[in-house]
């Protein structure tokens, strides 16, 4: 069965996305209070689901430039708001994909040149960058009215929130000390 560019550009547009999101997950997991052991083993899943999806989103790009059903021109792929196609969707994605590329560049390849602190301000951009490439499927993804997709996006979104809002609770609460996060 051969698969079209279009159905390439959207597999792989939604995998980049759930990469991603498993990333994310994987990185506010391990930094959590409550998570004790295989912290190793988390941060592996986090730093190659990053990759992996940087891979993948760029792959999505490189096809749409040679899409013949909706083609984009090399500009309207790298600058926000060039688009032909759905200017606002498109540039969504597009500037998720720098906060994304800044994200794993400083993390993986700058992190011993850079101050922690600026590291970690500019780790976090990974969260609106998420949040636009999540933005940017619903909005431009012909898929958005399959039930399976709608699912897919709620439940991820959903999990990411909860897991972020875990997080959050989990370091507040350590900070005011409660005994709850305490180390035997």
């Amino acid at each position: 069965m051969i698969i079209s560019t279009w159905e390439w550009i959207r597999l792989l547009g939604l995998l980049a996305y759930f990469y991603f999101t498993i990333s994310i997950i994987f990185g506010l997991l391990r930094k959590s209070s409550f998570i004790k052991s295989h912290k190793n083993l988390i941060y592996h899943i986090h730093q190659n689901a990053g990759w992996l999806g940087l891979i993948t989103v760029i792959a999505h790009m490189v096809l749409l430039l040679i899409d013949r059903y909706e083609p984009y021109s090399i500009v309207g792929v790298l600058i926000p708001f060039s688009a032909n196609y759905r200017s606002l969707p498109s540039a969504l994605g597009t500037i998720a994909f720098y906060l994304f590329l800044m994200v794993i560049m400083t993390s993986d390849l700058w992190i011993r040149t850079m101050n922690r602190s600026l590291w970690k301000k500019l780790h976090f951009l990974v969260l609106p960058a998420w949040v636009l490439s999540l933005v940017h499927g619903v909005l431009i993804g012909t898929d958005t009215e399959i039930t399976l997709i709608i699912m897919f996006y709620v439940i991820s979104g959903g999990v990411t929130l909860l897991v972020l809002v875990v997080r959050t609770l989990s370091g507040f609460m350590k900070k005011v000390n409660f005994p709850m996060f305490h180390n035997n």
